[in-house]
């Protein structure tokens, strides 16, 4: 396959940061940025359980769906099929914004992405724009139903093949083979019809039809900063993260990325109340608790918000403020902040 220069440029552009490259990288301002986050995070003996269970533990909770996967690139199609099939289980309950959960999906802005490779493959492109279309109408229709959830499983794991183009960037290896259209393998859809069983059974009585639900939360200005940030959803003011690998323990960066989310949230408060043309259609999020959902044990693990020291996190926004400064990424949102920001920085 031929890249243009253009469509390079836009990969590398588009590969430069995110939250979780920048948790995970080894450079010099990757480090300081780390430092950062890790002097603020909660340690794992914080952390609470809806259960009353060790918090992370590795001999408390029980094995609900078992890892039985055998190729590991399945895990990843899993991940983000779940994150598909968990928000219609929800939307099902609260009605009033259910549209939100199949509208505006990152599977739509993968399409997009794949299209500029697919410039001349338009009957590759069309099919691809068909099935899509399909699978959100079904997503449409599964949300305001009552049929079984599981029948949404090929839907989904088609999702979850756009999603991940756009996440990286780059086309799939068979984007020009019929494997590409293929549906997931029997082990993937087994591993999806019990991990929504677990879901329906623990998570979904924890909320109710008058429950607050944001999907795909974003974090305003300040998600640009890092190449974009979305989280997972909020409900009723707590922001989840949903994990569907078979690890429990406690892991820094994870935590660090919730903890981001939140930060990047309180920084685009700040911008937005010190000039409301920048990011005017931003609505922030009172995000009150920090959680994850591990979906293969049912268990919820919480912190909220109230532990952490007021001063630390002033002293958290400031230094990210500076460290946005020094590192900027010359997105829009962050050439109209600069000015912002360093007043921040320097607050």
């Amino acid at each position: 396959m031929v890249l243009t220069t253009e469509l390079k440029t836009d990969l590398e552009r588009s590969g430069r940061m995110s939250l979780t490259s920048l948790l995970r990288g080894s450079r010099v301002n990757q480090k300081e940025f780390q430092t950062i986050l890790r002097e603020v995070i909660p340690d794992k003996k914080s952390f609470q359980t809806i259960s009353g269970k060790k918090a992370f533990s590795k001999t408390d909770y029980e094995v609900l769906v078992p890892y039985n996967l055998v190729k590991s690139d399945n895990s990843s199609i899993i991940g983000i099929a779940f994150d598909y099939l968990a928000r219609i289980m929800l939307a099902r309950v609260v009605k009033k914004n259910r549209d939100e959960s199949y509208s505006n999906t990152t599977a739509e802005k993968g399409m997009m992405v794949l299209s500029k490779f697919l410039q001349n493959h338009r009957s590759i492109e069309k099919k691809t724009e068909k099935r899509l279309k399909k699978s959100i109408k079904r997503l449409k229709a599964f949300s305001n139903n009552k049929r079984d959830i599981k029948e949404l499983i090929l839907d989904v794991c088609f999702l979850a093949k756009l999603e991940r183009i756009f996440r990286s960037g780059l086309p799939p290896m068979n984007l020009f083979k019929k494997s590409f259209f293929d549906d997931p393998d029997d082990e993937v859809i087994k591993d999806l019809e019990l991990l929504c069983d677990v879901f329906q059974e623990k998570f979904i009585p924890t909320i109710s039809p008058t429950s607050e639900i944001t999907y795909n939360p974003n974090f305003g200005a300040s998600s640009a900063f890092v190449g974009g940030a979305d989280g997972d959803i909020v409900i009723d003011g707590v922001l989840y993260d949903f994990k569907t690998g078979k690890k429990t323990g406690y892991k820094w960066q994870e935590v660090a990325q919730l903890v981001g989310y939140f930060l990047l949230n309180e920084i685009s408060l700040d911008i937005q109340n010190a000039d409301n043309s920048i990011g005017d259609s931003y609505q922030y999020l009172d995000i009150k608790r920090i959680a994850f959902y591990r979906a293969r044990f049912g268990e919820v693990e919480y912190i909220d918000i109230s532990y952490f020291d007021k001063e630390l996190i002033e002293t958290a926004k400031k230094n990210l403020a500076s460290y946005f400064v020094k590192n900027p990424n010359f997105s829009k949102p962050m050439i109209e902040s600069l000015h912002i920001l360093k007043a921040l920085a320097n607050d």
